[in-house]
This record gives C-alpha cells, sequence and structure tokens, in this order.
C-alpha cells in the first residue's frame, strides 16, 4: 500500500505549490462569519493539499506510479482497474471531510475554467454510499442548492461570480444538462434500469403489498445512469466509500464499466475519482491500497478535533447468566442511566439534551431493554428503538422513524432523548449529542463491526469551538459496557496507538456553565459597534507598479536535480544503504506563480484583483528576482522560486511596497449595539470568579491574572459594573499588526464607572504587537467617545505592576498606568 506519510513529507517540501493550484482559496488563515472565527482545520488542509500536490505537481494519475515512488511493501492492486486517477482519504470521523470534497470540486472548477479544459472538470458525481441517511446528511450539510459553496469561505470573492455549479439530487428530475453541474446521489441509481425496476417490484410486492401500483414510476425516478453515461471528464466523490467496495453488489464494476463506455465513446472516461472514508476498508479487512491522506483517530483526538473518549468501567460488575438482557447487563445499562442523568442535569443551562445510546445484540432483546427504559419516569415516552433485519441494516419498519431522528437529533425538533438499537449508529448520523455509549452485544456478529464503528458516531463535538476537558467534563464521550465492548476497543487502541482514559463513574459531572444571571440584571452593558476604522481598499496596478518593487538580484543557482538518501548504522557508523535519487520539480510554472500572487493578496488582505496583479508577479520573477533574466520554463528557476527561504523574500518585497496603498482610513459611525445580557449561555473550561458586579453568574478567566483582576475590580467601590469580553459576546477591534497586516483584537474586559466605560487590558508576557493593539484600541475609544456622547478610555494592566502596587480605587490604577501625557487618559 502506499505509504502516506512519505507524500505528506513531499507535499510539505513544496505546500506553495499546492497552496498555488487551489486558485487563490484562503486555507491558512481566520475568517470571520457571524462575528465569529472560522478556519479550516490541519486535516483539511493536508488532505487538499495532497491531492493538488500528486495530481497537479507530481502528476501521478495511475496507482502504480505512486506505489513505485512511494509504496510500502508489496503492491496488490489489479492493473486491469488502474485505468483513471484513484485517491483515497482516510479521515477519523469529525475530522471535516465533507468540506475536504466541496475544497475539491472548487479546486477542479476554477483551474477547468481558468486553466486547463481537459485535465481539470466543472462536472462532479458525488456518491453517498449506499444509505439515505448519508445522503440526507449531505443535503442538510450544506450540498443541496449548492449553499455549502457560499456559507464558508471555499470560494475566493474575487471569483464569486463566476462558480455557476447546478446541483440535481437523485430525486429531481434531469431535463437539461448544464456546463457546471454536481449529481448528489446514492450508488443504487447507477444500477441498470432493469435492476431497478426488479427492486421495485420486490419492494412493492414485499413491503407495500398493495394491488394496483405503477411500477415503472418506481423504477425510473430518475434517468441518472443513461445521463452519466454521455458526461465525460466528470470527477467521482465518494462519501462512506467503502460501502462502494461490496463484492456481492458489484458497485465498483458499474463505476469501472462507466467509464470504459465513456471512453470508447468519447476517448475521455472519469476525470479522477475520490475516496472518503473513516473506515476504509475492503470486506478483507485491509486498508484500500490507494490511500493518499491517512488522518487517524489519534490524531483527531489529539488536535482536538473530536470528543475524546473515555471508557467507562464498572468495578466489580459481573453478567448474570439470564436470557433477558436487563437482567443480564444490569450493572452496565443503570451505570449508563446514570451517567446520562448527571450530563442532562449539568447541560440544562447550556440547553443541550444528551442523548444516551444502548446496543442491543438482537431485536428480542432491544425491545426487552426498552420496555424496561419504559418504566423509568426520566425516559418514559423518550426512547428511540431501532430494529435492524436479517442482514443487519434498519428495518423497513423503523426506517423513517430513524431518518427523522438523524435528521433533528441534535435540534429542538428532537424528543427523543435515548435510542436503543440492535446496529452500530452508522455512517451519517451525525451526532454531537451523544455523550454515553453503553454497548451490550457481543461484537463478534457476521457483520464484522469495525473498532472503529463502536464510537465513531459519538465523537463529534457538542461544543465545536471548545477543546475537549475531561477535567470539566466537556466534549467526552464516555463508553460503558462488558469484556465483549471493552475487549473491541482495546483492539481499537492498538490499532490507533493511542490509551484511552478510564472514566471513574464515581465523579460527579460538573460542566462549568457562563450564563446570565437576571438577578443581576442592574450590572448589564452595552458596547457599541462602530462601523471599520480601517478600510481594505482596491488600488489601481499599471505599468509603473512593478517600479515600486526594488529587485532582489538572488543569484540563480546551476542545481543538481538528483539527492543521495543513506542508511547509517548508529552503532558502527558504516553506511549500510544508499541510494540516488531525483528531486521533483513542479511542472506547472502558472502554479507557482498563481501561489505568489494569492499569498500577496492574502497578506494585503485584498479580494479582487489576482488578475491585476498576477502579471506584475510574473514580470518581476522574470526580470527582477534573480540577477538574470530568467526564462521562467528553466527547471532551475523552477526550482529555486519553489524554495521556502525564497518564497517568503519574495512575498515580503511585495507586501512591503504595496501594503500602504491597500489599506485607508475610514470615518467611523456607530452601526449597532451589543449587550451583554444578549449573551448565550456557553461552556467555559477555564478558570472563573464569582462576582457581584458581573451579570454572569462567573466571570469566565483565561489565567490566574485575569481571576485576580476580576477580584479587585469587584472589591474596589468605583466599579459600577464590569464584564470579561469573552469570544462568544463577539466584540472585536480590527488592527494592523507589526507587519502591516490586518488583524482582529479580543480585549479582555469592559468596565462602567460613574462617568466613564473603560476598555481594559490585561497582560503578562509583551509580544511585538501589543503596541499596535494598543494604540488602536486608544483610536476605537476615541472614535467610540465621538459617536456616543459617553466617555471610553483604554488601559493596559502590566502584569508585575498589577501585583507590586495596591491600588485604592479603579480610577487610581488608570492614573498609574495612563500618566497624563496618555492623552486617552483626559
Amino acid at each position: 500500500m502506499l505509504e502516506s506519510g512519505n507524500i505528506l513529507y513531499e507535499v510539505l517540501g513544496f505546500l506553495g505549490i499546492a497552496y498555488a493550484a487551489i486558485g487563490g482559496i484562503i486555507l491558512n488563515e481566520d475568517h470571520i462569519i457571524n462575528n465569529e472565527k472560522f478556519e479550516f482545520w490541519y486535516a483539511q488542509r493536508e488532505s487538499i493539499e495532497t491531492l493538488i500536490y500528486v495530481y497537479e505537481v507530481m502528476k501521478k494519475r495511475r496507482f502504480l506510479d505512486l506505489a513505485k515512488e512511494f509504496g510500502e511493501g508489496p503492491q496488490f492492486f489489479d492493473p486491469n482497474v488502474d485505468i483513471y486517477p484513484l485517491y483515497g482519504f482516510k479521515m477519523a470521523t469529525g475530522s471535516g471531510k465533507t468540506y475536504v470534497m466541496a475544497l475539491s470540486i472548487v479546486w477542479q472548477y476554477f483551474n477547468h475554467k481558468f486553466e486547463n479544459g481537459d485535465d481539470y472538470t466543472s462536472k462532479f458525481l458525488l456518491i453517498a454510499g449506499e444509505k439515505n441517511v448519508i445522503y440526507d446528511r449531505l443535503k442538510r450539510g450544506g450540498y443541496q442548492d449548492g449553499k455549502i459553496f457560499h456559507e464558508i469561505p471555499l470560494i475566493p470573492p474575487e471569483w464569486s461570480d463566476k462558480f455557476d455549479l447546478k446541483v440535481i439530487l437523485k430525486e429531481d428530475p434531469i431535463n437539461n444538462i448544464p456546463d457546471s453541474i454536481l449529481f448528489l446521489t446514492n450508488v443504487q441509481q447507477l444500477q441498470d434500469k432493469a435492476n431497478r425496476k426488479k427492486e421495485a417490484d420486490k419492494f412493492v410486492d414485499d413491503v407495500l403489498d398493495l394491488k394496483e401500483v405503477n411500477r415503472t414510476n418506481i423504477a425510473q425516478e430518475n434517468r441518472i445512469k443513461e445521463v452519466l453515461e454521455k458526461i465525460p471528464n466528470i470527477m467521482i466523490l465518494k462519501d462512506e466509500a467503502h460501502h462502494i467496495y461490496n463484492y456481492e453488489k458489484r458497485w465498483k464494476q458499474i463505476l469501472i464499466d462507466l467509464h470504459k463506455s465513456l471512453e470508447s465513446k468519447y476517448g475521455k472516461g472519469f476525470n479522477s475519482e475520490l475516496d472518503f472514508s473513516a473506515t476504509p476498508r475492503g470486506e478483507n479487512g485491509a486498508l484500500f491500497p490507494w490511500l493518499i491522506v491517512d488522518f487517524t483517530l489519534k490524531e483527531a483526538i489529539e488536535m482536538n478535533i473530536v470528543k475524546r473518549p473515555l471508557k467507562g468501567i464498572v468495578q466489580s460488575a459481573t453478567e448474570i447468566t439470564s436470557t433477558n438482557v436487563v437482567e443480564r447487563y444490569r450493572a452496565w445499562i443503570e451505570a449508563g442511566i446514570k451517567r446520562w442523568q448527571e450530563y442532562k442535569d449539568a447541560l440544562a443551562k447550556l440547553n443541550k439534551k444528551p442523548i444516551l445510546f444502548f446496543q442491543c445484540p438482537d431485536n428480542k432483546q432491544a425491545d426487552q431493554l426498552k420496555k424496561y427504559l419504559e418504566t423509568l419516569p426520566q425516559l418514559s415516552g423518550k426512547i428511540l428503538l431501532i430494529h435492524t433485519d436479517s442482514t443487519g441494516e434498519v428495518a423497513k419498519s423503523d426506517i423513517e422513524e430513524a431518518r427523522k431522528f438523524a435528521q433533528t437529533v441534535d435540534s429542538e425538533e428532537n424528543t427523543y432523548e435515548a435510542i436503543v438499537s440492535t446496529m452500530m449508529l452508522n455512517e451519517g448520523w451525525d451526532v454531537r449529542n451523544v455523550n454515553v455509549i453503553v454497548g451490550l452485544r457481543s461484537y463478534t456478529s457476521e457483520r464484522n463491526v469495525l473498532p472503529e464503528q463502536v464510537i465513531g458516531r459519538g465523537l463529534r463535538k457538542m461544543f465545536p469551538d471548545e477543546n475537549a476537558s475531561v477535567k470539566d467534563f466537556v466534549n467526552i464521550l464516555e463508553v460503558i459496557g462488558p469484556p465483549g465492548l471493552m475487549q473491541i476497543i482495546e483492539e481499537l487502541e492498538r490499532n490507533e496507538n493511542i490509551t484511552f482514559g478510564t472514566a471513574n463513574l464515581g465523579n460527579q459531572i460538573n460542566v462549568t456553565t457562563i450564563f446570565v444571571d437576571m438577578d443581576k440584571k442592574e450590572f448589564d452593558l452595552e458596547i457599541p459597534i462602530l462601523t471599520p476604522a480601517i478600510i481594505v481598499r482596491e488600488f489601481e496596478i499599471d505599468e509603473n507598479t512593478l517600479d515600486k518593487i526594488p529587485p532582489l538580484n538572488i543569484g540563480l543557482e546551476n542545481k543538481v536535480f538528483k539527492t543521495t538518501y543513506k542508511a547509517v548504522d548508529m552503532v558502527t557508523g558504516a553506511v549500510q544503504v544508499e541510494r540516488n535519487w531525483d528531486l521533483p520539480v513542479p511542472q506547472d510554472v502558472k502554479s507557482v506563480i498563481a501561489y505568489y500572487t494569492g499569498r500577496i493578496l492574502k497578506e494585503l488582505n485584498l479580494a479582487n484583483m489576482f488578475a491585476d496583479l498576477y502579471p506584475i508577479v510574473k514580470e518581476y520573477i522574470e526580470k527582477k528576482l534573480f540577477d538574470q533574466k530568467v526564462d521562467l520554463e528553466d527547471p532551475r528557476v523552477l526550482f529555486q522560486i519553489s524554495e521556502p527561504e525564497l518564497q517568503e523574500k519574495l512575498i515580503k518585497v511585495f507586501v512591503d511596497n504595496l501594503k500602504d496603498l491597500a489599506f485607508t482610513d475610514s470615518q467611523v459611525t456607530i452601526l449597532d449595539r451589543i449587550k451583554i445580557s444578549d449573551t448565550q449561555p456557553f461552556v467555559w473550561t477555564k478558570k472563573v470568579y464569582q462576582a457581584n458586579k458581573c451579570i454572569f453568574n462567573y466571570v469566565p478567566c483565561d489565567n490566574d491574572l485575569e481571576v485576580n483582576f476580576a477580584r479587585f475590580l469587584d472589591s474596589v467601590d468605583d466599579v459600577k459594573a464590569f464584564s470579561k469580553l469573552a469570544q462568544k459576546i463577539g466584540f472585536f477591534i480590527e488592527y494592523r499588526d507589526s507587519s502591516g497586516n490586518l488583524r482582529y483584537y479580543y480585549p479582555d474586559f469592559i468596565i462602567k464607572l460613574e462617568d466613564k466605560y473603560v476598555i481594559a487590558e490585561t497582560k503578562g508576557e509583551e509580544d511585538v504587537d501589543v503596541k499596535f493593539k494598543d494604540k488602536r484600541a486608544k483610536l476605537w475609544c476615541e472614535d467610540a467617545e465621538r459617536v456616543t456622547g459617553d466617555k471610553w478610555i483604554y488601559v493596559r494592566v502590566n502584569e508585575d505592576e498589577f501585583y507590586k502596587y495596591h491600588f485604592e480605587s479603579f480610577e487610581k490604577l488608570i492614573q498609574f498606568f495612563n500618566p497624563p501625557e496618555d492623552h486617552n487618559s483626559k
């Protein structure tokens, strides 16, 4: 199989090229959406960068070509099916593969539109496994009407009006096929019409039991297979791709046949095929050999992308010999109920409803357990029962209710608080609110349950913005069960090289919740929201722009594109292995220039000037970057401009000389107001202080300095009210940092005195950007005072002086830290 770590190593070496090819999409910076930060996770960036590097820079379009470069061990892959680009992505549950699929589509779309129409495509088929619940999740996740492409920063702003992708769902009629299209369907829709009709007839006979049914309409709900047979150069994306490799159903063969048919008719079959799965294994249990990304569960946990799983151990518990599941597993059942109730009580203030999930050996025992749970007042009438059929899938009688639950489980519409099932929570169940899983089955069934599936559906974080904290019981998944369950959890630990912690079931769950205490309404505060004082503006780029950028005159190296690998015995020092390898050289100069152009515009916070700046960057590299005029097709040039050190020099010289043109000051007006009392309850995993003069039940503090500062504010007589400005409040100030880049600053506190309001920042160690934040905060206070009529000042409280001196009042503190020469204190 491929060694994805080796691929990643090369990707990191040519990271700029990867960013270039994505056509200006900003992956590595924060975005503000609805007053909250948004950034792509490492797993998402790694995945799209690796795809672009392999496809666009290395141009490896066959598995065997990749295997020669990155293979590990013998390569078992049928060359007869290695007929088009096929790449696999192993991405742990919750690590964001839905966004990676969307990024892949955008990358292909714009390269097709602006670069190479044959090598890229604007036609896509997204296959949602074979389960409707997966299909429903993708629809809800933004693919219906293409909302996903516009609700998060996938498309460069300057290209937003050029992205015109029509989405056709499996239930939609197909009339005309535009140039840019995305089909979203299940794999069953690719079956031959005769097979679909046979399945429809069986459904009518076995389930509906109706005498008069128009069977033809059921079989022909759409024409997707017939339509696809007329669309060459289409990209195939498969969510939960392991479903497709079912030998009996032969889904994969359908795709291979379709590719060959297109190729024979049009000379071009599939553009490429991408497999996405948290468990990309064939029916033999082996991982797909064509994986280019392996983002493991261990990495997802360590990077705080998912919940932290804990093994719930019930000390001295034993299975009772009984055919009744309640009697046999009572100790674990009762432990699960108690832990769920504790989570429910702890999360009530946050309006979160934890879900308790029971997984039973068979339908009969699921019925027994539900009957028992219905006798408990806290669960009666709130239990969803899901049976499975002989194949291990959801029974048809339960499908509609199960699908409805999957769609509403984390919303206020959901009335269920417990699931009793004879199946695992399968793919498509994006359940954030599962806190406790109680597994009561042997896990040795014929379904060959993978260890990852035991906990996979409960891993998504209940609080996406918060890190998992065992101490605070935030974003924790407790897995409780008899030895049969623990054995499979231990197998997962071995497979992932990770050790799960254990939950002491005797510890009381106490989730710290910050909420507005309505008994303290007198301490409410209001903050004006001002229009930005720093405006990013477009400036004119013309033939004189190049003259403003000084030359770097870097020497052009006569690079030898070879490297030597040596393996040295660490004891004797003798060289045991020596190999000579070719160094990879970028193949596409346009992508390199696009990378530089995108990075420069990102640093300048400019959106709509790519087409204007691109030729300037190109001409600069040709004429002024090196100590001689160069040919951009020269491999020496391509190699050298891909090196990180030169990249930074080139970007810096452009940014330093253009940044003052990119920003302008603007007259500030009041846009809105934020009331602290409008803040919704939020979870807090750091320090807190219980204050009398803050409208919150606790002051959320990031460190001991903030705790002591809050204590001081609460104790002095001249402070009338105060609040910590947690990010959930949504107040920030834009500023330019030490490098001249636009950033967002979140001050620490707002304080109300008799005659003024104060924005306060507590500071321990001082970084290079502190003085720029200070200056901008003072200007914000001046603007706020001018537009509101209320007096506003800013003060920075340094840790050493705060602890060294005793201040009798907050006014004395202001006078100390803002000396008279500081006009902001007047």
